[in-house]
């Protein structure tokens, strides 16, 4: 009968450190100990060096004195952060007076040039107001036509340098009024005036010789003919009623007084004036002066000058003045 195996087997026995190998052991801890302790003595503790009382008074001041030059530095920066702020503030204020300035003087300028432009366009319509005027009055009493063309385009030219559009309207009436006078024909006045200067230049012209010159015979000037010449005229039964020669120098100067009538009432624009001077012209040129081709040619221009309208004028002549006048009233009643 076998006996069965046991389930653990038996311990191994321990082994035992020889003592020699555990005085070994503790020699070295304590030689190991003695050697730290040695370092610890030879090397100084900076630790306990900083906890030294002399060393902590020394810090105190050191950080007392860096701690006061630190609230001195503070201090001046705040002085000068203050110093700064109160230099910020009177440089604003100075700014902002500088700015409420110029503002002011910018009104002031803006103020002088409107004045200034509004002066000048005050002028300027003014002088277009004599120009257009002085071309009217050229019209009416002279009907000098190319005379008040131009006047009226010095007045075109002046309000022509303008920009002011309330202006547009007299501009365009103006540029109208004269287109249409350098379109128009010589006024009635105007061809009545040439026809008097025409009529009074060619008197020396005509023939003064027919039935007078037979009152006095050449080389014939005797007392009893002066004295009978004072009584007795002897004149042609014709149209013709030649004066005498004594009578000549004062028919002559009736003459130029009828034609210094004639133009005082075509420069009034006398019509019936007019026409009666030319016709006592008609007769003094019939006792004056022979008949004749000449004086036949007078008599007609004579009755071609009573035909004249001298009332005519153009529809245009003053239309533009008149829109000047509107707008001159229509500015000063604006505020």
């Amino acid at each position: 009968m076998t006996t069965p195996a046991p389930d653990n087997p038996p311990p191994l026995p321990r082994r035992q450190l020889p003592a020699a190998l555990w005085a070994l052991l503790a020699l070295s801890v304590v030689l190991a100990a003695i050697l730290v302790g040695k370092q610890f003595r030879q090397a100084p503790d900076p630790d306990a060096e900083r906890l030294q009382p002399e060393a902590l008074e020394s810090r105190l001041l050191q950080a007392e004195s860096t701690l006061a030059l630190m609230k001195r530095n503070q201090d001046a920066v705040n002085q000068r952060l203050t110093d700064a702020g109160a230099r910020t503030s009177l440089l604003r204020d100075e700014v902002l007076g500088i700015t409420q300035r110029s503002a002011l003087i910018e009104d002031s300028v803006r103020e002088l040039a409107g004045a200034r432009r509004q002066g000048e366009i005050s002028l300027r319509v003014d002088e277009t107001e004599l120009l257009l005027t002085l071309a009217q009055q050229r019209l009416l009493i002279a009907g000098d036509v190319p005379g008040a063309v131009r006047a009226t385009e010095l007045a075109a030219n002046v309000l022509a340098q303008q920009r002011d559009p309330t202006l547009l309207n007299l501009r365009q009436a103006l540029a109208q009024e004269l287109d249409a006078l350098r379109q128009a024909p010589p006024m009635p006045p105007a061809v009545a005036a040439r026809g008097l200067d025409t009529l009074e230049a060619a008197l020396p012209a005509l023939d003064a010789a027919g039935p007078a010159a037979a009152v006095a015979p050449a080389g014939t000037d005797s007392g009893w003919q002066r004295f009978l010449s004072a009584f007795v005229q002897v004149r042609s039964s014709g149209e013709q009623d030649l004066l005498a020669p004594e009578d000549r120098a004062t028919g002559s100067a009736a003459l130029g007084l009828e034609i210094a009538l004639a133009r005082t009432a075509l420069d009034h624009r006398d019509q019936p004036a007019f026409r009666a001077s030319l016709g006592r012209i008609d007769r003094w040129l019939v006792r004056l002066y022979a008949a004749g081709p000449r004086l036949a040619a007078q008599r007609t221009r004579l009755v071609a000058l009573g035909k004249l309208d001298l009332g005519a004028t153009m529809p245009t002549a003053g239309s533009t003045l008149e829109a000047l006048h509107a707008w001159q009233r229509q500015r000063a009643a604006s505020p």
